[in-house]
C-alpha cells in the first residue's frame, strides 16, 4: 500500500486554491540547490494533508540535470546507473517532447513547434518547476516574492515569461469550473487505486506513481535498488502551456450553425456542434447519454463507455474526450498487446491563464487558454501515447469503417497539420444528421506554447536529495 505521506500532494487531490503561478528556474554552475530544496520542504504539501486557509501549497518538480547535479558524489545514487535505468523520456533530451525525435509525432508542429516555444529559454533550461496555489492575489506575490529569494540566495536563475504579469506563470480556477471554450472541466478524475487491492472501477496505483513495477505496469527504474528506491512514489508532471483560439473557435462554430439548424428545431446547434467537438454538452454532461439535447440537469456522473457505440453515432469517435480516454472502446490488437489493462490514463492538474471570455464572439488580442499538469508514471506510453493518439486516430479498429478513418485527429486538440512518419490527417469529418451527414472542416483551435517533462520526488527522494 502506497504510503501518501510520501507523495507531494498533486498527484492526490486537486487543489481547492483560487489561484496558481509556477515559477521556472535553472540551476547555474555555483547553485546551491540542495539548500533551496530545504528550505522549501517544510512548506511542500504531502498527499495524506489537507489544505489550509491562509497557507500557500508547494508542490516541486525536477528535471533529470537538477536530479544529477544534487547526487553527485552520493554514494548510492550513481547518475550513469540512474541514466539507464530511469525513464529515458524523461532522462535524454534527445527524447524530450521537444526533440526533432518526438515533436512531430505529438503535435508539436507549425506554430506549436518548439522554436516558439517558451520566451527566451528553451525546455532543456528549466531544472525546477515550484507550483503554487493560493488563496488570495496578496498571498500569491508573497509567496512569489519567498520563492524568488530563496532561489536568488542559492544563485538559481528564474526563466522569466514576460507573456504573464510579473513575468511568472500564473492563472486561476475559472468560475463555476469552465475553461475558456466553454466547458466545464474535472469531470474525469480517476479513481486511484491506493490500497492496491484490485478495486472494481479504480486505476491501478502504478499508472501514476514509480516505484512498485509489474508485468503489467513495468515502471522505472524496473531493476531493484536504490534508484528504485529514490524514485518510489514519485511521479512524472509533464508541463503544457496551451493557447485557446476563443474567438476563433467560436467563428467555426457559427459558421456550420446555420447548416445544422435544420436539423434541431429544440437545440441550439452551436451547441450540438461544440458537443460533437468535445463529446459531453458543455455543461458536462456526456454525449453518449444524451446524443439530440443535453438534460435540464447536467449529468456528471463519469460512469459511462462507448462499447455500444462503436460507429460513434452517439459520440462521434473523434471527439476529444473519446479519443483522450477511449474507456470500454476495443483497441486495436497492438495497442491492446500494449495496454493489457485498458487505454492509458492520466492525472491533469492545471489551470486557467488570461481574462474570462465575456463576448466569446468579439475578436480580440487577448493570451489565453490553460496550463496542464498531467501525471503518469511512464511518459511514452501514457502522455506521449496520447498526445499521438490526438494527432492520428489509429490507435482502435473501429476507425475503418467512418471517414476520415485513421488519418483522422482530435476534433478539438488536432493539429491540422502533417505529423511524423509523412502522415497527412485529414480535417474534413462527417457529423451524423437524422437523414444525412454534413462534412465539416476542421481548424486548429489550440496551440502549445512550452511542454516539458520533469520528475515529482516524493517527500523521501527531497529528502535524500537536500542531505545528498
Amino acid at each position: 500500500m502506497v504510503d501518501l505521506a510520501n507523495l507531494q500532494s498533486l498527484i492526490t487531490r486537486r487543489s481547492g486554491k483560487p489561484l496558481y503561478a509556477v515559477l521556472l528556474l535553472q540551476l547555474g554552475a555555483t547553485a546551491k540547490a540542495g539548500s533551496f530544496i530545504g528550505e522549501l520542504l517544510p512548506q511542500i504539501a504531502s498527499g495524506d494533508t489537507s489544505e489550509v486557509v491562509g497557507e500557500s501549497t508547494i508542490n516541486l518538480f525536477l528535471s533529470w540535470r537538477a536530479i544529477t547535479i544534487l547526487v553527485e558524489g552520493h554514494q548510492d545514487l550513481d547518475p550513469s546507473v540512474g541514466r539507464r535505468q530511469f525513464d529515458p523520456f524523461f532522462s535524454d533530451i534527445r527524447q524530450g517532447p521537444g526533440s526533432i525525435a518526438m515533436a512531430d509525432q505529438l503535435g508539436f508542429t507549425g506554430l506549436s513547434s518548439p522554436e516558439r516555444w517558451w520566451s527566451n529559454f528553451k525546455t532543456e533550461d528549466i531544472d525546477f518547476a515550484v507550483y503554487l496555489g493560493c488563496d488570495n492575489d496578496q498571498q500569491r506575490r508573497a509567496t512569489i516574492a519567498r520563492v524568488r529569494d530563496l532561489a536568488r540566495a542559492a544563485d538559481i536563475l528564474e526563466l522569466a515569461v514576460p507573456t504573464f504579469p510579473d513575468r511568472v506563470i500564473t492563472g486561476y480556477t475559472p468560475s463555476g469550473g469552465r475553461l475558456h471554450f466553454g466547458y466545464r472541466d474535472g469531470i474525469t478524475t480517476p479513481d486511484v487505486d491506493w490500497e492496491d487491492r484490485a478495486r472494481v472501477g479504480a486505476v491501478n496505483l502504478r499508472e501514476f506513481v514509480m516505484g512498485y513495477p509489474t508485468q503489467d505496469f513495468p515502471t522505472t527504474p524496473y531493476p531493484a535498488g536504490p534508484w528504485r528506491e529514490f524514485a518510489r512514489d514519485g511521479s512524472f508532471a509533464c508541463l503544457t502551456w496551451i493557447e485557446q483560439d476563443v474567438s476563433g473557435f467560436e467563428a467555426f462554430l457559427s459558421q456550420y450553425a446555420p447548416i445544422l439548424a435544420p436539423s434541431f428545431p429544440k437545440v441550439d446547434p452551436k451547441e450540438w456542434l461544440a458537443a460533437q467537438i468535445m463529446g459531453r454538452w458543455r455543461d458536462g454532461s456526456p454525449l453518449v447519454r444524451y446524443s439530440s439535447q443535453p438534460p435540464l440537469v447536467p449529468d456528471l456522473d463519469n460512469n459511462f463507455g462507448y462499447a455500444d457505440d462503436s460507429s460513434g453515432a452517439r459520440c462521434p469517435l473523434g471527439a476529444h474526450i473519446r479519443v483522450a480516454y477511449s474507456r470500454d472502446q476495443p483497441l486495436s490488437f497492438a495497442n491492446k498487446s500494449r495496454f493489457p489493462k485498458g487505454p492509458p490514463r492520466l492525472i491533469r492538474r492545471g489551470f486557467s491563464y488570461g481574462p474570462p471570455v465575456e463576448d466569446p464572439t468579439a475578436i480580440d488580442d487577448q493570451d489565453r487558454g490553460l496550463f496542464g499538469i498531467f501525471l503518469c508514471a511512464r511518459v511514452n506510453e501514457q502522455f506521449y501515447t496520447v498526445l499521438r493518439w490526438m494527432q492520428q486516430t489509429e490507435f482502435s479498429d473501429v476507425f475503418d469503417d467512418v471517414q476520415p478513418g485513421r488519418s483522422g485527429q482530435d476534433m478539438l486538440t488536432g493539429t491540422r497539420l502533417p505529423g511524423g512518419g509523412n502522415r497527412t490527417p485529414d480535417s474534413e469529418v462527417e457529423i451524423a444528421l437524422a437523414e444525412t451527414a454534413v462534412s465539416i472542416s476542421l481548424k486548429s483551435f489550440i496551440r502549445h506554447r512550452g511542454a516539458a517533462v520533469l520528475f515529482v520526488p516524493s517527500i523521501t527522494a527531497l529528502q535524500t536529495l537536500v542531505a545528498a
